[in-house]
């Protein structure tokens, strides 16, 4: 084998080696995971119907790392999810068996300082039942039932006994009237745990 000969081959085994170092490089310069994948995240702040409102924006966080297909990290724990609230109510006057309504959308998933804007709905989230406890209109009920009561047990029973009887029997009805017609506020504790699908996949760029 002649020496121009020997070093023609060894230069395109060395070209073959290189494209295939780049082809190696340039798949490992970027990772994706699917479409359908679930990503766990934390509610950082409390959310409260008594004081939050529909299109409040809120922040959360990736609790685990979101792997690829080969196991490798493609969102790491940690990273923020911006979220807004999509829809909140206390439950409605009166109705002590309902539950109130929460419901927030997850906007944006950042990763490496790049956000990837999603538009998911997240509905299961949860949550307490917390009453108003005595405001205004529940202290202006029992202060009339009281009253009301008095007034009737005086004429009904024409003596101080009757009186008493009859206020503490309208300051029950108020108190009733009262309980019927209060709110129970939804409440979100922080550290919240939710999660969500993507509808989308994610491909991030590996530094």
């Amino acid at each position: 084998m002649t020496k121009p000969f020997f070093i023609g081959l060894l230069s395109l085994a060395l070209a073959a080696c290189g494209g295939e170092t780049a082809r190696e490089g340039s798949s490992s310069s970027s990772r994706t995971i699917a479409s359908g994948t679930r990503i766990e995240a934390t509610i950082r702040d409390e959310i409260t119907s008594l004081h939050n409102v529909v299109g409040q924006s809120l922040t959360a966080t990736v609790s685990q790392d979101v792997t690829d297909a080969k196991g490798r990290v493609v969102i790491a724990a940690g990273s923020p999810v911006l979220l807004h609230i999509s829809a909140i109510s206390p439950a409605p006057a009166g109705e002590t068996n309902s539950e109130g309504r929460l419901e927030l959308t997850v906007t944006a998933v950042t990763v490496n300082g790049t956000a990837h804007n999603e538009r998911i709905v997240v509905t299961s989230i949860p949550h307490t039942m917390k009453g108003r406890g005595i405001t205004k209109g529940v202290a202006e009920n029992l202060v009339v039932g009281t009253a009301v009561g008095a007034v009737i047990g005086q004429a009904i029973g024409k003596n101080p006994r009757s009186t008493i009887i009859g206020g503490a029997v309208g300051a029950v009805a108020g108190g009733a009237v009262s309980v019927a017609g209060a709110q129970r506020d939804i409440v979100t504790a922080p550290g919240t745990h939710i999660s969500f699908t993507l509808p989308n996949a994610i491909t991030v760029a590996v530094k």
